[in-house]
């Protein structure tokens, strides 16, 4: 892994950091946070301090605001049937709660669907068939969806229903023939494009019902969050103010998930604890269960269905966890790893789950993935990707191959034919060969500021002033220098450590896979987030490890044998005593290059030769004689010097 540090200022630059500091009362330190964020001048700079409403765009700034409020007003007017047609994530759920509380507001009590995820994404036109047989449409509403679904609408229209789209996806070369109000559309004075569909049905319903669309923004806020959504612009001013609502009387159904600890509700807050499950109804078969949470007022019903999801989500997370696991044995096999763009299938492997597996896999190898599911006579996928390389446009390259696809830059989702599977993989990785060649592919993290001394409590005061923290605004990193470290368990058995540094003391969580390297006397260094602790009215600050990154290298038979895989080959002998080898094993070879492997095996077997355990009919056998030996400089000269 590479750390990344600021590029120096230039003399320009320094100046303009100085003023932010002067001007702005903070820390030179947080004004150069700022000024890496794009924040130059002061009133941009207090704004980023303090968001809020006074950030919020003219939604009539959008185009199509205009022509939708007048359709909805005739709508009103003439008592026409209303149809909310949304999506089944957690975007689409809150979009579609948005719009209708601001109608029903507005005077108009709408009908709400959203398809189930194996009846795919987009407009379901035997859904609304069937809703249209019972009970005439005369106007349906999109929420986070519709952008695409040109052919769709217009069947819509031949049989005399309107609608008017609210997406905020890739818009395609042919638009919809109706009202479309999309932020990304080319050629709009908007001032903003990173909405989310909450974002958008939010600005609708202010357009609507003006400050009475407020009351929603925690459900604009959780959007955001959820949809992954960079927490710039207005995105930020909306989820500060989302925030502020939840943190002063959160609404029941998300006090079903955030319980009543009295803690302060963070965006990760949100991304953690509430979004996942608002998703997993969709990613198990059920996002109706989400919906219905959303507009319940009994408090038993509310807890049922809060329950109800929460169990979808231990599912879901149990699902997620052996489709990544089949996924990383077939790339494996199959030597998908060597590829510039990583396409995957699993005929078993359940759609609402591809996602989160992409993206888990993508972490893992540093490289854009693509996971495919059987879904009826074809396959259903979902892509994610690493910066620098654009999936959508890498999809779009090859639509040829694709019966439906759409999403942006780092996320997408699409559909092939069985029979174009082969050749769509081999389609993609030809052009990532010759667009994406010169990638970047090793591993980095950025790092803010590095610290060489003790870190003082307004830094950390001033660091929480940058909220909310998520995609596009992370919490800044920090960095300092440590040779051998003494750890201790929070708790007797605890797997949390802590100790000191000379920046700060430092808490490494499920840190006992970290003992190895931390506690071997060469350089590495630490790289780890601030946080604020108070215990009896006094605060301090409290380093959260992130990453281990050590240099310190040696050469034997050949191999560079890394510090990381030293550390899991030695966490694999010292692992207890009496356990089959097999189970010691599992999960460590997971995401291994095939160097890494061989590394890996040689270490266990040099570790062998010297006593530290033996294998009998599969089961290691630790050598308890043998105390602590990675704090002995000699056990890792030993590996160095080794030849065969």
């Amino acid at each position: 892994m590479k750390i990344v540090y600021p590029k120096a200022l230039s003399l320009g630059a320094e100046k303009i950091v100085k003023d932010l500091s002067v001007k702005c009362g903070i820390l030179t330190e947080t004004a150069r946070l700022l000024y890496d964020r794009g924040i130059t001048d002061y009133s941009s700079a207090m704004h980023f301090l303090n968001p809020g409403k006074d950030g919020f765009l003219n939604p009539f700034g959008l185009n199509g605001m205009r022509e939708a409020t007048e359709r909805i007003r005739k709508a009103k007017a003439a008592g026409e049937s209303v149809l909310i047609f949304g999506d089944y994530d957690a975007d689409g759920i809150c979009a579609a709660t948005i719009v209708y509380r601001c109608l029903e507001k507005y005077g108009i009590t709408a009908a709400t669907v959203v398809p189930e995820r194996e009846e795919g994404y987009g407009i379901n036109l035997e859904k609304i068939e069937k809703i249209n047989s019972e009970n005439k449409i005369d106007l349906i509403i999109t929420v986070d969806c519709g952008i695409s679904d040109a052919e769709k609408i217009r069947c819509l229209k031949d049989k005399g229903i309107d609608v008017i789209v609210t997406d905020h996806h890739e818009p395609p070369e042919i638009l919809p023939d109706c009202i479309c109000i999309n932020p990304k559309i080319k050629g709009q004075n908007y001032g903003f494009d990173g909405l989310c569909g909450g974002g958008v049905a939010y600005k609708l319903g202010v357009a609507l019902v003006g400050e009475k669309a407020d009351e929603l923004l925690d459900f604009a806020a959780l959007a955001t969050v959820a949809d992954s959504m960079d927490l710039v612009g207005e995105n930020r001013d909306i989820v500060a103010e989302g925030l502020k609502i939840i943190n002063k009387k959160p609404r029941a159904a998300f006090r079903a998930f955030l319980g009543d600890t009295g803690k302060s509700v963070s965006a990760q807050t949100l991304a953690y604890a509430v979004a996942p499950r608002i998703n997993a109804g969709g990613r198990m078969g059920d996002a109706n269960a989400a919906l219905k949470l959303f507009s319940a007022t009994d408090e038993n019903e509310i807890f049922n269905l809060a329950v109800k999801l929460n169990v979808y989500n231990a599912t879901r997370q149990s699902l997620c966890e052996e489709a990544f696991a089949a996924a990383k044995e077939i790339i494996s096999e199959t030597g998908a790893d060597g590829d510039g763009i990583i396409v995957v299938r699993g005929d078993d492997w359940k759609a609402g789950v591809l996602g989160i597996v992409a993206a888990k896999l993508t972490e893992t190898y540093n490289k854009p993935v693509i996971v495919f599911a059987k879904s009826g006579e074809g396959y259903k996928g979902s892509a994610r990707s690493v910066e620098g390389v654009n999936i959508y446009d890498a999809i779009f390259a090859v639509k040829d191959y694709i019966v439906a696809f759409g999403g942006h830059a780092q996320a997408a989702g699409l559909s092939i034919t069985q029979e174009n599977f082969v050749p769509f993989s081999r389609a993609i990785n030809e052009y990532a060969a010759k667009t994406f060649a010169g990638a970047e592919r090793e591993k980095s993290v950025y790092v803010d500021i590095k610290a060489e001394k003790e870190i003082p409590v307004r830094l950390a005061e001033e660091i929480e002033m940058l909220e909310p923290f998520g995609v596009g605004n992370r919490r800044p990193l920090f960095a300092t220098e440590a040779g051998e470290t003494v750890m201790t368990p929070l708790k007797e058995n605890s797997p949390h450590y802590s100790f000191d540094t000379k920046a700060v003391e430092m808490l490494d969580f499920n840190g006992i896979n970290d003992v190895p390297v931390l506690s071997y006397p060469v350089p590495k260094t630490l790289v780890f987030e601030l946080n604020i602790s108070t215990f009896r009215n006094k605060r301090s600050i409290k380093g959260f490890l992130r990453n281990v990154v050590c240099d310190f290298e040696v050469i034997a038979d050949g191999l560079s044998v890394d510090r990381t895989t030293f550390g899991e080959a030695y966490s694999v002998a010292a692992s207890g005593n009496n356990r089959p080898v097999k189970d010691l094993f599992n999960g460590k070879l997971y995401g291994m290059t095939e160097a890494e492997k061989r590394q890996f095996a040689f270490c266990l077997e040099v570790f062998k030769e010297l006593g530290f355990f033996t294998v009998s009919d599969g089961i290691l056998i630790k050598n308890e004689s043998v105390k602590k030996p990675l704090t002995d400089s000699a056990l890792y000269r030993k590996v160095g010097e080794r030849q065969c």
